[in-house]
């Protein structure tokens, strides 16, 4: 109505809202609820959003952690694929040759892009004569790259008994660092060239061996019926250090895998050559001497740069001799993509605080940028030094596409 409007000039039905005060009344009653109920369709779709968002969110931040985690990226969990290669050996030139021929269905490690860029690369250990290592040509966006190309390694017969091939593949990165896809060594002593001239088959990819690691570890073990087994790690030999400078602080995790218990040796400081003499006891039935075996891992202390593995030992407790014991030296060597490792692995301490620390941020909502609201694409890069493991993940309108 306008401000110089008069009572006659009201339409009817406004008149006789006029002289109904109480159907006034309800309708502003009515007008009122209304309002509050509209007020709470807002809120409870601003609340389903935002649960959507924290959906999202956490799929994210799961994602991240798993990418992360080591008992994901210390396994083969996270290389996938195989390699074909074919070998022969030429007797009369003393040459190895190893022919190159394919990959399938290789782990794309590039959020960018949709297949990997692969090529594969080749050395021969001991490399006396300065071979050096041998690269293959980069086959452009592809899990399935075919080579067919063919490498020539100075070896004589004898040389060759003493002989690993490793086969490296990577993924090129022309902007960073490029990825690796995986490794298989393989021990030129399981071919016989003489009955078999050529060697042709697929290998598995696994996660990187370290082979700097040196060493021996001096052990031995007693069982008294009915179930207690005593462990003694006297000390070991001439570990690796981290680097030329620096000695090493090492100790001893031992472990009868099954049983549900880790035992730790005392730190050793400054030393490449550690004496513990420590004895460790375990409760393991006679009956399951024959299928259950012991864990050592020697590992490097240190609070600044984190712990670094010195390698390992697994013996299987079937080489124990209930009424005399065993006392024996055994090779240190990095023994992570072996099947008994990698189940073992998850119970180590670095993996128990990822959990932790994934429950931590989870109920904070933190970090902040996960639990807003997103828009665009992102690219996330975390990397953990104490994991030593990093990750990227990209994230479109909030949602995690890789």
């Amino acid at each position: 109505m306008g401000a110089g409007q008069s009572h006659d000039q009201l339409m009817p039905e406004e008149r006789r809202l006029r002289q109904d005060p109480e159907k006034i009344a309800r309708i502003v009653q009515y007008l009122s609820a209304r309002q509050g109920t509209q007020k709470c369709l807002v809120n409870t779709e601003e609340e389903f959003s935002q649960h959507e968002q924290d959906k999202q969110s956490m799929k994210i931040l799961k994602g991240i952690y798993k990418r992360l985690d080591p008992t994901i990226m210390k396994s083969t969990l996270d290389v996938n694929g195989e390699v074909q290669l074919s070998f022969k050996y030429d007797f009369n030139r003393d040459l190895l040759l190893v022919k190159v021929i394919r990959c399938r269905e290789l782990r794309n490690r590039d959020v960018r892009s949709k297949a990997s860029d692969p090529y594969i690369r080749l050395a021969v250990i001991p490399d006396s004569r300065g071979q050096g290592a041998k690269t293959t040509q980069i086959v452009v966006e592809t899990n399935e790259p075919v080579f067919n190309e063919i490498f020539a390694f100075t070896k004589t017969e004898l040389e060759l008994l003493d002989s690993k091939l490793i086969v490296q593949v990577w993924d090129y990165d022309v902007s960073n660092r490029d990825d690796f896809l995986g490794e298989v060594i393989i021990d030129m002593t399981t071919f016989n060239f003489k009955e078999e001239p050529v060697h042709t088959a697929w290998y598995t990819l696994k996660m990187e061996t370290d082979l700097s690691i040196t060493g021996e570890m001096d052990i031995s073990m007693a069982f008294q019926a009915p179930d207690n087994l005593y462990v003694t790690v006297h000390g070991a030999t001439n570990l690796s250090p981290r680097d030329d400078s620096t000695l090493a602080e090492p100790f001893v995790k031992v472990s009868v895998p099954g049983v549900g218990m880790v035992c730790k040796s005392e730190v050793q400081k400054n030393t490449l050559n550690p004496v513990w003499e420590e004895t460790f006891h375990f409760q393991v039935p006679c009956e399951e001497l024959l299928f259950r075996y012991v864990v050592f891992h020697v590992i490097d202390e240190s609070q600044q740069e984190g712990n670094e593995s010195l390698g390992q030992v697994v013996i299987d407790l079937h080489l124990l001799d209930p009424q005399q014991g065993y006392h024996g030296t055994h090779k240190l060597a990095d023994l992570k993509n072996s099947e008994r490792i990698r189940n073992k692995w998850s119970q180590s301490a670095t993996a128990q605080e990822f959990r932790e620390s994934f429950q931590a941020h989870a109920s904070v909502r933190h970090p902040n940028f996960l639990f807003q609201q997103q828009s665009g694409k992102k690219v996330i890069s975390v990397s953990c030094r104490k994991a030593r493991s990093h990750a990227k993940i990209r994230i479109v309108d909030g949602i995690a596409v890789n």
